[in-house]
């Protein structure tokens, strides 16, 4: 429906993008099929940059609606599970309130989201990240996924399988999973930036093992926890401060 509507009204992807401020990919995994349940805001932009009539605009908003729908009771559950928190977590307000601040932070276009926080062993990173990402899971609807990138084992998750994981999390199925890491990264890349999801990627490795993990704008958000600075890896949020709680 959507590329009829977009050939009726003469416009290319790339000038319905322009237009619409929806992203080229997106138009096209929408056009293809591969992206049935898009955001209502997304699709709201879209009715109002091809200038649709009131049933047209009505009946594009009902099609993802119900596409979202589908979405939610068919896609796999159980992969990348965010862990249950603890019970007797106390402690690190300013360290949660620096977690609600990244839910609502701004970046500059092209630039995703990303916390990091980084400390000694044993201080407890995980176990606040997994607090705080509960904390903050209503302002995700699309969802929140956890990965363990075992940075500190004598063999850290490869990039690509961290990739394959997320993608079907993100409900993509097997056999449409690019081969190679860098497909992988883009369809990854593209999915979230049309999606509100929160992804936890613990016990980060280096910086070449997150950077394809890392979103490319949008509404999706990353928080990394790391023994180490990874200073390599360009505008992150940093909380390096973390210590020991008493």
């Amino acid at each position: 429906m959507l590329r009829a509507h977009r050939r009726a009204a003469r416009l290319t992807l790339e000038q319905l993008a322009e237009v619409s401020l929806v992203s080229a990919r997106a138009l096209s995994d929408m056009e293809r099929g591969r992206s049935r349940g898009p955001q209502h805001r997304t699709v709201v932009a879209l009715a109002d940059a091809l200038k649709l009539d009131a049933d047209a605009r009505r009946q594009l908003i009902e099609l993802a609606r119900e596409g979202r729908l589908r979405n939610h009771w068919t896609r796999p559950t159980g992969l990348c599970e965010l862990p249950r928190s603890v019970d007797d977590f106390t402690g690190r307000a300013a360290e949660l309130v620096w977690v609600s601040e990244l839910v609502y932070a701004e970046s500059a276009p092209g630039v995703g989201v990303v916390g990091l926080v980084t400390g000694s062993a044993g201080l407890g990173k995980t176990t606040f990240a997994v607090r705080a990402a509960h904390a903050v899971r209503p302002s995700f609807p699309d969802g929140v996924f956890f990965l363990d990138l075992f940075g500190m084992s004598q063999r850290p998750l490869a990039t690509a399988d961290a990739l394959e994981m997320l993608l079907r999390a993100l409900g993509i199925a097997d056999q449409e999973i690019p081969g190679d890491t860098g497909g992988r990264a883009s369809l990854y890349r593209a999915l979230l930036r049309d999606r509100r999801v929160l992804v936890v990627l613990d016990n980060a490795a280096s910086e070449e093992q997150v950077r394809p993990l890392l979103p490319g704008g949008g509404a999706a958000r990353v928080l990394i926890t790391a023994r180490r600075l990874l200073s390599g890896l360009e505008g992150v949020r940093r909380l390096t401060n973390f210590i020991s709680h008493p």
